[in-house]
């Protein structure tokens, strides 16, 4: 179970985002909710950013919308593809059935050599509730848990993930102290 609010390391946010240039040419898609310390971050690198905010408060889908209707707010960035997208943990809360159709959206709103990064956990019993994401910088985040609703025990194994994200390819997978694992996928 994670506590309330725990910083560290964030090696799979550092993986993503090494060799980024920080000329603010890139357009990055959060799927969680907007923070200024994370616009303070992706300002580094990004001239467009766009929080979809995705789970909304309580962690899940937002408002009892279907999937197809969530998916429907994820729309074009006109002035360049999104390159960077963090889904945090977003696609371990969409019901199976719907990720195909998570990804397939993200992958007509992603330019053709984007990148991503996703979080999901390693084991049942850790991260009971749902989570909020902080970049504190490039390498360094804070998760707060939020809600009090529970997660279905049903976990995405690294062998899900690597069907689950395609067009994506998994480049790097990191399993963080508090029982999280991260990915970084690119599209190939």
């Amino acid at each position: 179970m994670v506590p309330e609010a725990v910083e560290g390391a964030a090696p799979g946010v550092a993986a993503l985002l090494k060799g980024v240039s920080e000329d603010r040419s890139h357009a990055v898609l959060d799927l969680g909710p907007a923070t200024d310390q994370n616009l303070r971050v992706y300002g580094r690198f990004a001239r467009w950013v766009r929080f979809a905010d995705l789970l909304g408060d309580a962690g899940w889908p937002r408002g009892h919308v279907s999937a197809a209707g969530l998916l429907g707010t994820l729309l074009p960035q006109p002035e360049r593809p999104y390159d960077i997208v963090f889904a945090w943990d977003v696609i371990e809360r969409f019901f199976p059935e719907d990720r195909p159709r998570l990804i397939q959206r993200l992958a007509e709103i992603t330019a053709g050599d984007a990148r991503l990064h996703a979080l999901v956990r390693a084991a049942e019993d850790v991260a009971t509730r749902p989570l909020r994401f902080t970049l504190l910088d490039v390498d360094r985040i804070r998760y707060e848990a939020i809600g009090t609703s529970r997660l279905p025990p049903a976990r995405l194994l690294p062998a899900d993930m690597a069907k689950v994200l395609a067009p994506w390819q998994v480049v790097h997978a990191y399993n963080l102290k508090i029982g999280l694992r991260e990915y970084v996928a690119e599209r190939r």
